[in-house]
């Protein structure tokens, strides 16, 4: 009975790692929404990394008007089985602003929601396929 559930524990050890593991890489998301009347597509682009219960990484999207794109790093990130969180921190002409983003790796595709920090605004759904 002990090397059985020893064997067990082994097991679910080895398949938590290997959940966690799923996240890493590169996932493009495509967004639409309407600016100034006009429908664009936002391109955001996540590069992940786990450790254990830990992600870090960044993510990439289109700067402001079109200008250079920006980089933000990922922060206090997480990792439980296939959910995942962390946060963003942007800085805009309007001040800096965090969002809190959640979800779950179910293949090659992220699911979830981002939402502004502080109440403002509705959670915003996304979708991440693999890269």
């Amino acid at each position: 009975m002990k090397t059985l559930t020893t064997i067990l524990v082994c097991f679910f050890l080895i398949a938590g790692v290997a959940l966690a593991a799923a996240i890493d890489g590169k996932w493009v998301s495509e967004r639409k929404m309407n600016r100034g009347g006009e429908e664009v597509t936002i391109v955001t682009t996540f590069d992940l990394k786990s450790d254990g219960a830990k992600l870090t990484g960044t993510m990439s999207m289109p700067g402001f008007g079109g200008g250079e794109p920006r980089t933000i790093e990922i922060k206090d990130g997480k990792i439980d089985g296939n959910k995942f969180s962390f946060k963003t921190t942007m800085s805009t002409p309007n001040g800096d602003f965090t969002s809190a983003w959640e979800g779950t790796v179910e293949g090659d595709t992220l699911k979830g929601t981002s939402m502004r920090e502080g109440g403002q605004g509705q959670p915003r759904p996304f979708e991440a396929k693999r890269k």
